[in-house]
């Protein structure tokens, strides 16, 4: 006689997670119509809801990507985790081969998928490491070198794609030592990262340009048009409760990627400070959620993959909002659930059921 195999018995997913998640996705799509409507008319043949369509695509593949990511037990991702590092930087060295940052006619972007990567892989290796994370040998040297490989490789692009490497690095660093890593570790990571990123950024020119751009935005006297000038005009026309949706009018080529890395300031121009504080409040409870989740995972595998995806997503969101904002320079990075771009949108919503997948096992 055979034995029965044993069934997994999971709990249902955190409901409050996965609406917040739904929330941000809805205000998203209304703020990609709006934003990409007049461009879609001059650059898709009249069709103003051209980029909304490939927006729509786009989302319900992330929407069956994200149901299936749910239901599949966490734990299973150990099992491609290798296969998933590897595909990507097999990807990643096309495009520093190609001297490019996107693949298949500029509509998918690895980074994103890297950025998933990273936190499936590099969840897995901190997990099957957490006995000898404090060793130098075998905790901080081999954490170095892979994220140095992987930082290298989007670095390498052309332009250097400096913003999107910087949130690579935070993820894994955040993961890194909230597995249990030496303070000395902690330290010694910090002053050679901070190092190699002043040396980064003094060596790259377009880098300097941005840095020169923003210290000239924060001059009062200082007008121009430019994308910090342009940001904070559309975000104090919204006033309180803005002009309306679809109403705004600095997406009409006064604002640079209004659809993309400045659509924050489109939010804020059409649905005002109110519509600006229900978003942010949305991705502060996303935020919340997640590292709940993280706390509570039964293990640490899981534990590693809720904290990343969690501090992958809010980070990048809070330096969106900080760059139109004016408080840091600008870094060309997208919003998540928000901006249009259907790579960031789809990574962003596999490692949402990522989370909600390690939420059953907590609710179980």
């Amino acid at each position: 006689m055979f034995k029965k195999a044993k069934t997994e018995v999971l709990g249902p997913p955190d409901w409050i997670l996965l609406f917040t998640t739904l929330a941000i996705i809805a205000m998203g799509l209304m703020m990609v119509y709006s934003s990409t409507s007049d461009l879609g008319y001059r650059e898709a043949e009249g069709d103003a809801a051209y980029f909304f369509k490939r927006q729509l695509l786009w989302l319900g593949i992330g929407f069956v990507a994200m149901m299936v990511a749910i239901r599949v037990p966490y734990h299973h991702w150990t099992k491609v985790s290798i296969p998933i590092m590897a595909v990507t930087l097999i990807l990643l060295v096309t495009l520093a081969v190609l001297g490019q940052r996107l693949l298949l006619d500029r509509s998918v972007s690895p980074v994103e998928l890297a950025k998933l990567a990273v936190v499936i892989y590099i969840g897995h290796w901190l997990s099957s490491k957490s006995e000898v994370l404090t060793k130098l040998p075998y905790g901080l040297l081999p954490f170095t070198i892979m994220i140095g490989v992987i930082v290298g490789l989007v670095m390498v692009q052309r332009p250097p794609d400096i913003s999107e490497a910087m949130v690579i690095v935070v993820i894994a660093v955040v993961m890194f030592f909230m597995a249990g890593a030496h303070m000395l570790q902690f330290a010694i990571g910090m002053l050679g990262g901070g190092a190699a990123f002043v040396f980064v950024v003094s060596r790259i020119s377009h880098a300097q340009e941005r840095l020169g751009l923003w210290q000239q935005a924060q001059d009062p006297l200082h007008s121009g048009n430019d994308q910090f000038a342009q940001g904070l005009l559309a975000l104090g026309s919204g006033g309180f409760l803005g002009m309306g949706p679809g109403s705004g009018r600095a997406k009409f080529q006064w604002l640079p990627a209004a659809h993309t890395d400045s659509i924050f300031a489109v939010v804020g121009e059409e649905l005002g400070l109110v519509g600006c504080l229900v978003l942010i409040g949305l991705f502060v409870l996303l935020a919340y959620r997640g590292y709940r989740i993280a706390s509570l995972a039964p293990d640490a595998f899981g534990r590693n993959m809720a904290m990343g995806v969690t501090t992958w997503i809010t980070f990048q969101a809070l330096v969106n909002m900080a760059v139109v904002t004016g408080v840091i320079p600008y870094t060309g990075i997208t919003l998540p659930f928000i901006s249009v771009g259907g790579s960031s949108l789809g990574a962003c919503m596999v490692g949402i059921g990522i989370v909600l997948s390690i939420s059953r096992a907590v609710n179980a």
